[in-house]
């Protein structure tokens, strides 16, 4: 009996190994699939990274890859990553921009970062406004007009205003509505359209 369920739990957790292992399979054939529709709706040349390291103050809000200079990457150089929304409509994610790179590496500040300022657009009343990354990775915002309100679900875009962003990468949802202490302007706090906890693999426009 004793050797019979020393094989039944060898057997389990053989079972439970090739589960796992098809899981990965099917998640990856995912991300490459996503990241193929995405690829096919790219206008700009681009360089594939891989992150081989998290920033330690706060792991998402800062990464580094394993492409620099000689790969013809720059400072300010934008960062995204191919999202599926629950349409199943494949778009360019906005993950952040290069903020300094070296011979064969580059150091990137993502969305969720409190010095990452994006000029947005939002698709349903085509308003603009700023949202900006914080400390404790929340991802807030306002609308120049101060008169303009949102609605829960709202898609913003960047909106093209600047020097850096080039416009319509989609950048996430707004999830809530917060009146301001004046009362007569509103915070909008926004659900990113990248999963950032699950970054690998990413895109950096050379432009």
């Amino acid at each position: 009996m004793r050797e019979e369920n020393i094989m039944l739990t060898e057997t389990v957790y053989s079972l439970k190994e090739q589960v796992r292992i098809l899981e990965n399979i099917v998640n990856k054939s995912d991300v490459l699939e996503t990241e193929y529709e995405m690829k096919k709706n790219l206008s700009y040349d681009y360089v594939v990274g891989q992150v081989i390291a998290l920033d330690d103050s706060n792991w998402f809000s800062r990464f580094t890859i394993d492409k620099g200079k000689n790969d013809g990457i720059k400072q300010n150089d934008i960062v995204i990553q191919a999202v599926k929304t629950e349409d199943g409509i494949v778009q360019i994610g906005l993950l952040g921009i290069v903020a300094e790179t070296s011979s064969n590496w580059s150091k990137v500040i993502t969305l969720l970062d409190e010095s990452c300022k994006v000029s947005f657009r939002d698709i349903n009343n085509d308003e603009s406004g700023i949202v900006q990354g914080s400390i404790d990775s929340n991802v807030t915002g306002y609308f120049f007009n101060s008169k303009v309100s949102a609605d829960i679900g709202d898609n913003l875009v960047t909106s093209g205003i600047g020097e850096i962003y080039i416009p319509d990468i989609y950048i996430g949802d707004v999830k809530e509505v917060v009146k301001t202490t004046d009362a007569s302007t509103q915070r909008i706090i926004v659900a990113p359209a990248v999963e950032f906890t699950k970054i690998n693999r990413v895109y950096v426009l050379t432009k």
